[in-house]
Formats: C-alpha cells, sequence, structure tokens
C-alpha cells in the first residue's frame, strides 16, 4: 500500500490475547495506515492470529516472520527496514491505542519541522498538558519521521533494548538537529514488559550500553540555577532556551524561581519546555531561612549538583562556590558542537 501515511511497525512474540487487543485498536484508530507485524518465533496460536489479521488486511498488512526470538530492537529495526510511509510508529504488542491517537503527532510534525520523534500521552505516565521536549522515546508507542530515519537509521542493536538504546536514537536525532516531543492527546495504554534473560547478563548489558552512550555523547551534569527577584520574564525566556539545548545534550537543570515570575512564565506556556528543565517557585512568602531550606533540599537530592547563579555578577546568597551563568552557557555552547 503506496499511500499509507505511516507504516505502524508491531514486534510480536506470543502473547495473543494482548497481541489481537493491540491490533483491532491499531486497526480501528489508525485510518490510511499499513501494519508491519514482525512475528519472533512466536507459537502456532499466536502465528495463525497473526495470518488471519494480514489475510483481512490484504495490502494493507506486511507479516514478517523469524524462526527464533530476535530480540525487539532487531524486529523492530526489520520492520523500520520494510517500511515506505512518510512517518514510521513502532508499538509494543501490549499497548492500547484510543481514537484519535495518531492525529496529534502527526499535526505536531506538519507545524513542526524539527520534531523527528513523537510520543503520545502514556497511561500510566506523567502528566501530558502541553508539548514538551523528552530525553527519549517509549517503545510502547512512537512515532519516527522518515526524513530521520533515512539520516540515522534504526536503533543501535547493541545496547540495552531499554532506556540506554532509546536515549542514544534521540541524542542521534539531536545531532541532525530533530526533537524528540511528547504531544498532548489521547493516552496509549501499556505496562512494563518482564525482561528476559539472566540477570547477570542483564546487568553486563546495561553496563556496556551505559558506557558506550557516555563514550558517545560525554556524561551530562546536574545543575541547580538561582533566579533572583527583579529578572524579567523576557530575559529568563532567553536564559531558558540556552537550558534546552544544555538538556538536548545530557544536561539537567532545576531552576529556582521567585513565585511570582514563576506564575508568569507558566502563563506563558514556559514551565514544560524539556523535561530536563524543572522550574520550582520559591514559596509566595518565604524568609531566608525557609528559602535555604529549599536550596538545599533541592542542591541535595542529586548528588554532585553544580549551583548556578542566573545573573553575573550577582552573589549567590546560599553558596560561596557557584558558576556564573556565563560559565553554564560556555560549557553548554560547547557540548552543543
Amino acid at each position: 500500500m503506496t499511500d499509507a501515511i505511516v507504516d505502524v511497525i508491531i514486534p510480536v512474540w506470543n502473547r495473543p490475547e494482548e497481541t489481537r487487543n493491540c491490533l483491532v485498536n491499531l486497526i480501528n484508530h489508525t485510518p490510511n495506515a499499513r501494519f508491519i507485524i514482525v512475528d519472533c518465533g512466536s507459537e502456532r496460536d499466536t502465528e495463525r492470529m497473526l495470518q488471519e489479521f494480514a489475510d483481512a488486511l490484504d495490502d494493507r498488512a506486511l507479516l514478517m516472520r523469524d524462526d527464533s526470538n530476535i530480540g525487539f530492537v532487531r524486529a523492530a529495526n526489520r520492520g523500520f527496514e520494510s517500511s515506505e510511509a512518510p512517518f514510521l510508529a513502532l508499538m509494543r504488542s501490549t499497548s492500547i491505542v484510543k481514537k484519535g491517537w495518531f492525529e496529534p503527532l502527526l499535526q505536531f510534525a506538519h507545524t513542526h519541522a524539527d520534531a523527528g520523534i513523537m510520543l503520545p500521552c502514556l497511561d500510566p505516565g506523567d502528566p501530558c498538558d502541553l508539548p514538551r521536549e523528552v530525553v527519549s522515546g517509549s517503545f510502547a508507542a512512537m512515532a519516527v519521521r522518515r526524513e530521520l530515519y533515512r539520516k540515522i537509521g534504526g536503533f543501535d542493536e547493541g545496547m540495552d533494548g531499554g532506556a540506554w538504546c532509546l536515549k542514544d536514537f534521540t541524542m542521534r536525532a539531536c545531532a541532525e538537529g530533530f526533537r524528540t516531543v511528547q504531544v498532548p492527546g489521547p493516552t496509549v495504554s501499556h505496562y512494563d514488559e518482564a525482561p528476559l534473560g539472566s540477570l547477570q547478563r542483564r546487568h553486563e548489558t546495561l553496563l556496556r550500553s551505559i558506557s558506550l552512550f557516555k563514550e558517545r555523547w560525554g556524561e551530562g551534569g546536574n545543575f541547580l540555577v538561582y533566579v533572583p527577584k527583579g529578572v524579567e520574564a523576557s530575559l529568563l525566556e532567553q536564559k531558558l532556551e540556552l537550558l534546552v539545548e544544555g538538556a538536548r545534550h545530557g544536561d539537567c537543570y532545576t531552576v529556582l524561581l521567585p513565585f511570582a515570575l514563576h506564575q508568569q512564565v507558566r502563563q506563558q506556556g514556559l514551565a514544560a519546555l524539556h523535561e530536563s528543565v524543572k522550574l520550582v517557585p520559591l514559596p509566595r512568602i518565604a524568609l531566608d531561612g525557609m528559602k535555604r531550606r529549599l536550596y538545599e533540599k533541592l542542591l541535595a537530592a542529586s548528588p554532585g549538583t553544580k549551583p548556578v547563579i542566573a545573573v553575573d555578577g550577582l552573589a549567590l546568597p546560599w553558596s560561596e562556590q557557584y558558576l556564573s551563568f556565563s560559565q553554564l552557557a560556555e560549557r553548554i555552547k560547547s557540548r552543543a558542537h
């Protein structure tokens, strides 16, 4: 089917009942789609059920089979290689979509040319009221722009097949100028699947993946940025844009700012720019001791966090050792290049 808007790739290994529910909902709620089902050596009852779906869908389906369980990531890459549509969607066979789940992703992609990886809202998952950049996609459900796939290819099959593999995919997308964005809309229900393989082997794979990721992309840092009273919202917006750039390259920022300023930037939609840039308001009425305790609590939440003063030339009231914002900006610019 050459006129499909999206090719939906679904790796499958057994779980016939969950897979049937997944496919029924996908077919009912994803118009103008072709379905690429990658059967990873499922048992006979699942194999037969998948064949029934493929036969019923005719040219809207491509059923691919392997004799053994090649793993989710390798199966996803096989599906990607066989795709032709402008967008690729990847879905676990246990995820359940709702009506209209894909349309917000498609609309966002059409209005944001740099959005390369789009995620629907997930249940369970964090609240999803505004579009925000995230550190990685999700194997539960994600969409990829074909232009991005042509540039970076599929997932790294030598990594863990989980969080680090997904983060690496996002970093490769970022290197080509594409963002990974979670888009508000109907939620996709999912649950974490039990990992396969021995605990020792999974641990060794995890350590190897972390080492490979850091070798490729460096190691991100944690920063607590204190914004003093008197900073205008327009100036803070410029600083937040720079922090988002740093977050795209692996850093995490907590921004502590006056209550009124926090309210103002929330109204402007600036409080949900990136999941690694978190804005924390000071209490509306707070004595210096209360402010210090909140600052120290935030600093202690992530060992190794470095304090930063948001305005050069001013002192950070609760620490003698801190970075100026100019120093932080230089770090961000050096990591981005």
